[in-house]
């Protein structure tokens, strides 16, 4: 269902940075209702949809791209390929293969 919870355009800081404020379109989170029936009768269950944000514009600042505050604040963890070998090594896993 579309068209609950606020939404519109606000200026939030930037998660690299801190200093410079970045243009974002936030839609806020809100509960949504899914209803299932059989012959028996109906039950309701609801389930949190979470805040989105889009960013709309780059870091002036620090000139981190949209895409990458928009993974900050989604809570997407960026990947460091270095910490990835270091662990496959360490569980004793191959992190070369030849044929």
């Amino acid at each position: 269902m579309s068209g609950l919870g606020r939404k519109g355009e606000t200026l939030l800081e930037c998660p690299f940075c801190g200093k410079a404020k970045v243009r974002v379109f936030h839609k806020e989170g809100y509960l949504q209702a899914k209803t299932s029936r059989i012959s028996a009768g109906a039950k309701t269950t609801y389930h949190r949809v979470p805040d989105t944000y889009q960013v709309l514009e780059d870091c002036p600042n620090c000139g981190k791209r949209r895409k990458e505050i928009e993974r900050k604040l989604e809570g997407e963890e960026e990947i460091d390929h270095r910490k990835v070998l270091e662990r496959m090594k360490r569980q004793g896993l191959p992190t070369r293969i030849e044929f």
